[in-house]
């Protein structure tokens, strides 16, 4: 119903071309007041009074301003009084909103009232049609509606699928809107009716109740969701949510978020679920190798995240993550409002990272103050290290009459832990570095980076030394060049396709020293000898259209969604190939080369994509580690706009192959915390290394089955162990009326070991729409 308040307020100002119109004669053209603004009368007999204050207008009436176009039988304007009344056969077309039909119209412009009898309106924003025996505009911003009918229901014959209608509908702008004597129908079948009731017609956003979701789980039973929103104020509201769960729990989540500024907000996302109606919580624990296994009554999760910028160009930041148990991502986090992408990450994600920081930037140096918290969901937490806090300082600078330039990097932080060696690290290292140029191709730079390490340790390793320091030289050098040429093509609608090459050689050395005693507590502890050559070549691909662009679609009238913009010349791929050389090894005899590293990216049109990133053994030949990917998209254009996301995307399928040879330490990957030093026996400890540790298919894929239907799939099968890990897979179905939708999703997991099944039905056009595939 709000949407007829903004009709009726378009109407109004469209109906003021009215008042501009001249003297004329049938089949002329008026300008109005306003430069620029041109009006077009066509009628069968226009006529003015001697005055000039009568303009009468009759027969086949057509008035057009602006893309704006007015028909009737009659229409006549006082110019004194600023009434305008239009009578027979109304129609008005607007590129925005429409009258597709009305009985009669009067308005008075001075007074800003006006009526519309027996009419039936359109607008384009949302599908939303309105029909009522009468609408009156009131002093103000104050409407009354008789008789009215709401839906955004997009019907050719037949009733709607759902409408609401009222009695009586008064409008309020910026206030309330009332409705009296309603009902909500179903196909003609009134099914629920409203006495009273009433709504805000606010454009800032409003408090009320969200569309309920429902579900059945193997293991959680029935579920339903029931979600509030809030509107505390213009820049700060937030969500509150029932969770019950019929066979394991009930909960209640909040999601907080208010915007400061433009560039600062706070979000926060909380939940708290009771365990009591669960009955076998331990028997639904899949992977028993973790270090707390054990599932609470009591269970909450915590995530949040804020930035804020203060005067100066100081920034400060926080990323919040912290749960109850470490088997609450696993089973809790997709009742959290997240983006399906957002979920499989936390899911997969061996630990919660929490951290709080301060960022000051001048020029070419930078400054970040940083504290960071971990919770590890699969080893004790009380060996987990926290930084408390770290503190960097860096930059570079360059002087103008000497090619030499200074970078620099300062970094200090405080490492504690309950169990295990920590302490505080300061660690220096400014770096010399001259660019070079030999000629109009060879280019490249020397660099020398003296560092210093120093230690306090509050729990010491191999030493009852507390105060440590290391001392480091590293020296760098690289020399590339750049090379391209053109080659003509004219396939695939290319004319021509540039070729770069660049090739690049780099060289490090790092002397070897004792680093013993000192803890491993991340990269920068262990800085071991290298003495090493890499040679690397990079290709580059890109071309030039044949033709300029041109839009075939530019002599019809529906407008494609999914045309997206280009520019004439465009990437088609690159390939990156690296490998490097052990000076070292290759005096001691061993192996000298390192795996080749490969990534492809190929992009031949803009509907097929190719990527590749791996590793390959140059002395067996095997490939050590591999992520392969292939996506495909619908080229045809989306020729008809719906009000709901996901039936505006174009078919596409996606193939993934993931792939890890198991090196020395991979059977970490099945028991994270087995002690084969302390148990050499243990079945879990390794007998034999050349087993793949990771090797999964993913599959994802949208397919539009008919207009109105369409499925997607999403699955990732691992083939080391010859099952599914997981699957989702999601039916949809939009009304042949386009005003609402029904999603039928599954979901499988194996850990949890656990089969949900998901219902969604949304009324489009209320509200905000966004994906239910996720």
């Amino acid at each position: 119903m709000k949407a007829s308040q903004i009709f009726i307020v378009n109407i109004v100002a469209g109906w003021c071309l009215l008042a501009s119109v001249n003297y004329g004669s049938a089949q002329t053209k008026q300008r109005d007041s306003q430069p620029g603004e041109q009006i077009n009368v066509t009628a069968d007999k226009l006529s003015i009074s001697e005055s000039g204050t009568q303009i009468e207008a009759t027969g086949k009436v057509e008035i057009e301003r602006q893309g704006t176009t007015l028909k009737a039988d009659e229409v006549r304007v006082n110019r004194t009084t600023q009434d305008i009344e239009a009578k027979g056969n109304i129609s008005l077309d607007d590129p925005e909103w429409k009258v597709k039909s009305a009985e009669s119209i009067q308005l008075n412009l001075q007074k800003e009232t006006g009526e519309i009898q027996d009419a039936d309106l359109f607008i384009e924003q949302g599908h939303i049609s309105i029909s009522g025996r009468r609408f009156q505009k009131l002093g103000g911003q104050t409407y009354h509606i008789d008789d009215s009918f709401f839906t955004t229901c997009l019907c050719e014959s037949g009733p709607a699928p759902w409408k609401f209608s009222a009695e009586q509908t008064d409008l309020t702008a910026g206030g309330l809107g009332i409705i009296k004597n309603g009902y909500f129908y179903i196909l003609d079948v009134p099914v629920f009716y409203l006495p009273y009731a009433f709504f805000p017609l606010k454009t800032e956003r409003q408090s009320g109740f969200l569309f309920p979701t429902f579900g059945h789980s193997t293991e959680e039973g029935f579920r339903f969701q029931q979600p509030f929103f809030w509107a505390i104020s213009k820049s700060t509201d937030t969500t509150l949510a029932f969770d019950f769960q019929s066979l394991a729990r009930i909960g209640f989540l909040n999601e907080f978020r208010t915007l400061f500024d433009r560039d600062s907000d706070f979000q926060l996302q909380t939940g708290y679920f009771n365990e009591s109606l669960r009955q076998r919580e331990q028997g639904d624990i899949v992977n028993r190798t973790i270090a707390d296994p054990d599932i609470p009554v009591d269970r909450w999760g915590l995530m949040g995240t804020h930035r804020y910028d203060f005067a100066g160009n100081w920034l400060t930041y926080s990323d919040i993550a912290a749960y109850r148990d470490d088997l609450y991502t696993r089973e809790l986090i997709e009742r959290h409002d997240l983006t399906g992408a957002q979920v499989a990450d936390i899911r997969r994600s061996r630990f919660a990272s929490s951290k709080f920081g301060v960022f000051r930037s001048w020029g070419d140096s930078h400054f970040q103050g940083e504290w960071n918290f971990y919770q590890d969901f699969i080893q004790p937490d009380a060996m987990t290290l926290h930084r408390t806090p770290q503190v960097s300082y860096w930059g570079r600078k360059g002087f103008e009459e000497f090619p030499l330039e200074l970078r620099w990097r300062a970094g200090g932080v405080n490492y504690i832990r309950r169990e295990g060696g920590d302490g505080m690290r300061l660690d220096l290292r400014p770096e010399f570095l001259i660019p070079f140029r030999t000629s109009s191709y060879w280019f490249g730079s020397f660099s020398m980076a003296p560092r210093q390490t120093f230690y306090h340790l509050f729990e010491t390793v191999r030493s009852s030394d507390r105060n440590l320091s290391r001392e480091l030289l590293e020296i760098r050098g690289n020399l590339g060049t750049s090379l391209s040429r053109i080659f003509a093509w004219n396939r695939l609608g290319i004319g021509r396709v540039k070729h770069v090459i660049e090739p690049e050689l780099n060289y490090l050395f790092v002397p070897s020293i004792t680093q013993s005693s000192i803890p491993i507590m991340d990269g920068i502890d262990r800085v071991n000898r290298r003495n090493v050559l890499t040679f690397g070549m990079t290709n580059r691909f890109s071309g030039k259209s044949l033709h300029p662009l041109a839009d075939p679609l530019a002599d019809q009238d529906v407008e494609p969604l999914n045309i997206g913009t280009s520019s004439d010349v465009r990437e088609l791929g690159s390939l990156r190939l690296a490998l490097t050389y052990d000076i070292d090894r290759e005096r001691k005899g061993g192996d000298t080369l390192s795996d080749l590293d490969m990534n492809l990216t190929l992009t031949p049109t803009s509907y097929l994509s190719f990527g590749f990133d791996g590793g390959l053994d140059p002395g067996k030949w095997d490939v050590t580690q591999a992520r392969a990917s292939v996506g495909i998209s619908d080229p045809r254009p989306i020729m008809r706009r719906s009000l709901d996301p996901d039936f505006n995307r174009p078919n596409s399928l996606n193939f993934g192959y993931h792939y890890l040879t198991r090196g020395v330490n991979g059977f970490l990957a099945d028991n994270a915390n087995i002690d084969c030093i302390a148990n050499p026996l243990d079945p879990g400890c390794p007998s034999v290394v050349n087993k793949t540790t990771v090797g999964n298919l993913v599959l994802g894929g949208l397919y539009h089955i008919t207009g109105n239907l369409l499925m997607n799939l999403n699955s990732t099968y691992d083939s080391r162990e010859n099952r599914f890990l997981n699957v989702r897979a999601a039916v949809k179905i939009l009304s042949t009326c386009e005003c609402w939708t029904l999603t039928l999703g599954m979901h499988r997991d194996i850990n949890p070991d656990k089969t949900s099944f998901n219902f969604n039905f949304s009324l489009l056009g209320l509200g905000t729409q966004r994906s239910s595939l996720n």
